[in-house]
């Protein structure tokens, strides 16, 4: 699948939305294209390939808006 390379941060809800320590699955997992963002689950994220992402992020995913 080709596209903009996707970015993956892995967050924590306690402190909220401050990233997860390196190694750690997180509590939530933000995806982003560069233009939209997803939030999902780490199960979530560990069962979706990443044209399933893709098509998610398109559907789904928060436009980001430019200032």
């Amino acid at each position: 699948m080709s596209g903009p390379p996707l970015e993956v941060t892995r967050l924590l809800q306690n402190p909220l939305g401050q990233p997860a320590p390196e190694g750690e699955r997180g509590d939530i997992v933000r995806v982003s294209d560069g233009l939209r963002t997803v939030y999902l689950t780490p199960r979530e994220f560990d069962e979706l390939s990443e044209q399933q992402l893709r098509y998610r992020l398109a559907a789904e995913g928060r436009t980001r808006t430019g200032t």
